[in-house]
């Protein structure tokens, strides 16, 4: 067990980065103003997506500038992941391929591929968290799940052995 780092639960971390990128993913793009394809460039362009020309609320503003910081940071993140990780993350969630057609361009099969998918999945939620600080999201997401400290069984509070 790491001095400096809680027990990560993979499972769990790689099931959140999963749902995080298949569900939040769409909003974040509708609520920005964007599309799937402007995460598809390998630079993201600082212009909005589009602008119907009407004003709108504050909030509603601010909402679209979280957003489209979210969406920078997701786009950071996997485009500067490791190259193998990368095309995985890629592929999946921006090119929104099957797993198998991702395992078939790779030239991996099942079981490996899925080792290197849930590795490209724990990179992106490591990674994420630093994307999202340098640009400036609020709030930052944690995606990582940690396992809970057994405790003994006379409620004491301390671990047991």
């Amino acid at each position: 067990m790491s001095l400096l780092f809680q027990e990560l639960d993979c499972d769990k971390t790689c099931d959140r980065v999963d749902e995080f990128l298949t569900e939040d993913l769409e909003k974040l793009i509708l609520m920005s103003g964007r599309n799937l394809t402007d995460l598809r460039s390998p630079t993201l362009s600082l212009a909005p997506g589009h602008s119907n020309g009407t004003n709108h609320a504050e909030a509603s503003i601010i909402r679209g500038l979280n957003a489209e910081a979210e969406l920078r940071a997701i786009h950071h993140t996997i485009y500067h992941l490791p190259e193998m990780s990368k095309i995985i993350m890629r592929d999946l969630y921006i090119y929104q391929m099957e797993s198998w057609q991702v395992a078939d361009a790779i030239r991996y099969g099942h079981t490996q591929f899925n080792t290197l998918k849930r590795r490209a999945q724990l990179f992106f939620a490591d990674s994420f968290d630093h994307w999202q600080r340098y640009m400036a999201c609020q709030p930052i997401i944690d995606l990582h799940e940690y396992k809970q400290p057994e405790l003994d069984r006379n409620n004491s509070g301390e671990k047991a052995e």
